[in-house]
C-alpha cells in the first residue's frame, strides 16, 4: 500500500514539475507551444511506429502458436491411431486365444462324453423301501 502511494506522489511531483517548468521556461510562450506540439507528434510517430511493430510481432507469434497447434495435434493423431491399432491387434490375439480355449474345451468335453458309456444299471434300479413300520 505504501509502495503505491509513494508511486504516486512521485507522478504526482512530476506532474506539477512539468507544468511549472512550462510555465516558467525561459523561451516565449509560443516558442514553448511549439515545442512541446512537436514533442507530441514526434511521441505520436513514436507510438504509432512502436504500436505497428508490436501488432506485427503479435501475429508472427500468433502464426507461429497456430503452427505449434498444429503440429501437436498431428502428432497426437498419430500418437492415438497408433495406440488404437495396437488396442486393436491385442484384443484380436486375446479374443483368438478365447476362441482356440473354448474350442479345446469343447473337443475334451466331447472327449469325456464318448469315453463314458452309458451305465443302463443305473437307470433300472430298484426304489429303496421307505421306512418298514408295518
Amino acid at each position: 500500500m505504501a509502495s503505491t502511494k509513494s508511486f504516486f506522489s512521485l507522478l504526482a511531483g512530476l506532474a506539477a514539475g512539468a507544468a511549472l517548468g512550462i510555465l516558467y521556461a525561459p523561451d516565449k510562450g509560443w516558442k514553448t507551444r511549439a515545442r512541446v506540439k512537436k514533442a507530441a507528434a514526434n511521441g505520436y510517430e513514436d507510438l504509432k511506429e512502436n504500436l505497428g511493430d508490436l501488432g506485427t510481432k503479435v501475429d508472427e507469434k500468433s502464426e507461429e502458436a497456430k503452427e505449434t497447434l498444429k503440429n501437436l495435434r498431428d502428432t497426437l493423431r498419430e500418437k492415438a491411431d497408433e495406440i488404437k491399432e495396437g488396442t486393436r491387434s491385442m484384443l484380436l490375439e486375446q479374443l483368438e486365444r478365447l476362441e482356440n480355449a473354448l474350442k479345446q474345451a469343447e473337443e475334451a468335453a466331447e472327449d469325456d462324453f464318448a469315453e463314458k458309456p452309458e451305465d443302463p444299471a443305473v437307470d433300472e434300479q430298484e426304489p429303496k423301501a421307505e421306512n418298514p413300520k408295518a
